[in-house]
């Protein structure tokens, strides 16, 4: 768990940090249109050396619950979510920006089974090719803390210079046998370089990270974990529909080294901005067993699997700052490969493939401090293809995902402000196909989860949104802010359901709401 000593430290950056204040354009909290600053931000902070974004500091609490009947199998029925939050951006001089966020959140989850790691398919369709699970739904507590920093520097001589770095803690435990007790580190940081001639500039990253997830398994009664009960028999999921049964249910050890590196450009005068940038991204996951004595430890004679995930992402941004209208527009394209490795069998046993294109644009219009209107359309199309060498699964999917979404200020004075956001979120799958061989007499996986995933990803859906911000204006330029948040996520047809019957699509709900004070 991450000390006090830390937290206090990172706090006291803040608050010094906050002592610089600029007079910049463009203050990133003041809507939605411009949530994607912050997240870009992060990835390449040396896209913003030049545009003047406004000092700010939002400390932040909220609650969030999630009731979903309509799911994928591995993810909770319902979780509920406390949250403490602070974050930045600080000009301390001209060309010299600090950045960073500390977040803080507990979780109570219910009813979720096959499925004892730290992952959920809430929003991807597979686990991870290796892991523990046992059919019988359970109840979780997990807390989690975040730490996220960066800066970026621009020397006289024009050379650029970045950095950022992340560190994240959380302990996750299940409250019924089998019970679960996972411990996950996960730190890394990325270097950034450039240079800049005109309105042109030029820039490169080089990161690295690692994670550390140790777990153990316990049971109070013991006699459970055997196959004579087997929703409580704690079984292994070697790719996706392969299950056997691993000794080291009782303590093991995924050990993941990530490593990336990017190039950019960028082209930026007074109103426009356009950039191009590609990551490259491979991350090796390993899995440790224990040892004939029951001890566990990153050994090379201990590795049991091995996971190689390759990302290529590239993205090209235009953002226009005008007078009275901004613009945004982003086409961006990722390809990823994942490939798992049995050492017992001496050979790949997993393979998945995941393609995506998206388009996104925006537009928003400003009267002095009032948003007259925002609107953005996003398009995205999956290719997505699961198949478990050794467990007879063949999975392939191809969608599209189209996202409208509109906000503005209902009003605005020099006291107080609202704003109401509309959104809609469409899905369907453009095709599918699953083909599943059984290779023994038990088909419990397949049936219970791969099956009824399948189903789900191949329901069309429609997810809409409304969410209210409401701003009160405070002395010292600080503002308070109330907000709500509620989401459906709705089944559009059932010709699935006959596929397989018990799939629930009673829709889906999700509630956020909380406070937040901006200075």
């Amino acid at each position: 768990m991450i000390s006090k000593k830390t937290i206090l430290f990172f706090l006291l950056l803040l608050s010094c940090a906050m002592q610089a204040q600029l007079t910049d354009s463009l203050l990133v909290k003041q809507n939605s249109f411009y949530n994607d600053i912050e997240v870009r931000l992060f990835e390449t902070p040396l896209l913003f050396t030049s545009q003047n974004l406004s000092d700010f500091t939002q400390t932040q609490l909220d609650f969030e619950q999630k009731i979903s009947p309509f799911k994928r199998v591995q993810t909770a029925e319902k979780s509920t979510k406390y949250a403490f939050a602070t974050q930045g951006i600080y000009n301390l001089k001209p060309r010299l920006r600090l950045f960073g966020n500390f977040v803080y959140n507990q979780m109570f989850e219910d009813g979720l089974g096959y499925n004892l790691t730290t992952e959920r398919t809430e929003n991807q369709n597979v686990l991870s090719p290796n892991y523990f699970f046992a059919p019988k739904k359970g109840n979780w507590e997990i807390q989690n803390y975040t730490l996220n920093g960066g800066l970026s520097y621009q020397l006289e001589n024009n050379i650029l210079l970045g950095a950022t770095v992340f560190y994240n803690n959380s302990k996750n435990y299940r409250k019924i046998d089998p019970r679960p007790q996972i411990s996950l580190s996960n730190y890394g940081g990325e270097l950034h370089g450039g240079y800049v001639y005109k309105d042109h500039r030029i820039f490169g990253s080089v990161g690295m990270s690692k994670k550390t997830e140790t777990g153990d398994i316990d049971y109070v009664d013991a006699t459970q974990n055997a196959p004579a009960y087997p929703e409580t028999f704690t079984t292994f999921s070697s790719g996706y529909g392969r299950v056997v049964f691993n000794s080291s249910y009782s303590k093991y050890i995924f050990s993941t080294i990530d490593k990336n590196f990017g190039l950019g450009y960028q082209y930026q005068n007074d109103r426009n901005s356009l950039g191009l940038t590609y990551k490259f991204n491979k991350s090796m996951q390993d899995f440790y067993g224990k040892d004939a004595n029951g001890n566990v430890y990153i050994e090379n004679d201990l590795r049991q699997y091995r996971y190689r995930f390759y990302s290529n992402t590239a993205k090209l941004n235009y953002y226009h700052d005008g007078e009275v209208k901004d613009y945004k527009l982003q086409l961006e394209y990722s390809a990823g490969q994942g490939d798992n490795f049995s050492v017992a069998e001496n050979g790949q046993n997993y393979r998945m493939n995941l393609d995506r294109l998206q388009l996104s644009s925006g537009i928003i219009k400003k009267e002095n401090d009032r948003v007259l209107y925002n609107f953005e359309l996003i398009g995205a199309y999956a290719k997505h293809k699961y198949i478990d060498l050794l467990g007879s699964t063949n999975k392939k999917l191809n969608t599209l995902v189209i996202q409208a979404v509109f906000n503005r200020d209902i009003f605005a004075s020099e006291k107080n402000k609202l704003n109401l956001e509309f959104g809609v979120n469409y899905y369907v799958a453009l095709k599918e196909e699953l083909l599943y061989v059984p290779i023994s007499s038990n088909t419990s996986f397949a049936n219970n989860v791969i099956i009824p995933d399948h189903a789900y990803d191949s329901t069309s859906k429609l997810q809409s949104n409304i969410t209210a911000n409401y701003y009160i204006k405070l002395p010292k330029k600080k503002t308070l802010q109330f907000f709500i948040n509620y989401k459906t996520l709705t089944a559009l047809d059932n010709k699935y359901l006959e596929y397989y019957a018990n799939l629930n699509t009673k829709a889906s709900t999700y509630f956020n709401g909380g406070v937040s004070i901006n200075y």
